[in-house]
């Protein structure tokens, strides 16, 4: 059996390419521990972020212990540990008695763990289905290493300091619809430095490293959507002047974005007063424009 621990969203997804043509026969059985992570309970309290994650991770590795246990029926067949703590067995049965005893180990699983979180894959009846979870399993990975960068104190204690010891203003436009980013960014750039984030993940990873001045932030996000990005921002820095962007105004998005700490609302489309307006309201921003905007 070949265990793959190491960059196994990448390794799973060029498995799934290879056979995207013929599919026939290919079966998985995934272990969906990370269905388990609540986001608001994991980003609550930085403090103990790191705790929880190796809870989830212990769970991950003592399932892992007994499918690599069972390798012996099961020797061609590849065991994938993920980095949110899925597990998947990716097998191709050569014959009906290997399919049955595969299938067997699922119901043995669905039976041991928590309802939900067991499922069986026939990529030769859903191989759309199967490119979509290898894509999900990149995004994930992206999220699990936003939430080790949640879990470093260091890190998020020099935000502050770092954001008021540079020269230049930064804005972070967190948007995944090009025309929008390339809009807003043809605005800003001139005057300041324009950080571009395509997800919730990736927001929150760019916001640790660079500490922008102002956020804008839109809601409908692929993977963790703006009000769940909004509150790891917020928990990573408090005085975070974040803004939400949205094509429509969803009273019961603006009530839990203002509970979360956002600045104030942005409707789509917005014209380029009212975003430079929003912008200089940044008590960060204070008139300083980027060194690369300056003759």
């Amino acid at each position: 059996m070949l265990v793959v621990k190491d960059s196994a969203e990448h390794h799973f997804l060029t498995q799934v390419d290879k056979f995207r043509s013929n599919p026939v026969g290919w079966v998985a059985i995934h272990a969906a521990l990370g269905r388990r992570i609540d986001h608001e309970h994991l980003v609550d309290d930085p403090k103990t972020l790191a705790a929880k994650l190796a809870e989830i991770k212990k769970e991950s590795d003592n399932v892992m212990g007994r499918l690599d246990a069972d390798r012996g029926g099961f020797r061609q067949a590849t065991l994938y540990q993920f980095a949110d703590s899925d597990l998947m067995l990716l097998f191709r049965p050569h014959d009906k008695d290997s399919h049955d005893a595969f299938y067997d180990l699922f119901k043995t699983m669905s039976a041991t763990m928590k309802s939900g979180l067991v499922d069986f894959i026939d990529f030769g009846r859903d191989i759309l289905g199967a490119q979509k979870l290898a894509d999900r399993k990149l995004l994930a990975q992206l999220r699990m290493r936003s939430y080790e960068a949640l879990a470093d104190e260091h890190c998020l204690a020099s935000i502050p300091v770092r954001r008021a010891r540079r020269d230049n203003a930064i804005v972070q436009i967190v948007e995944d619809d090009r025309f929008t980013a390339t809009y807003t960014t043809g605005i800003l750039n001139k005057d300041y430095d324009v950080l571009h984030s395509r997800t919730g993940e990736n927001a929150i990873l760019d916001y640790i490293e660079n500490a922008p001045d102002i956020v804008f932030l839109d809601i409908h996000l692929p993977g963790l959507d703006g009000l769940e990005t909004l509150l790891a921002i917020r928990r990573a820095d408090p005085a975070a002047h974040v803004v939400m962007v949205s094509v429509d105004t969803v009273k019961e998005n603006i009530v839990t974005a203002t509970e979360r700490g956002a600045a104030s609302f942005l409707k789509k489309p917005f014209s380029k007063d009212r975003l430079v307006a929003i912008v200089e309201k940044s008590p960060y921003i204070k008139g300083s424009k980027s060194i690369l905007g300056r003759p």
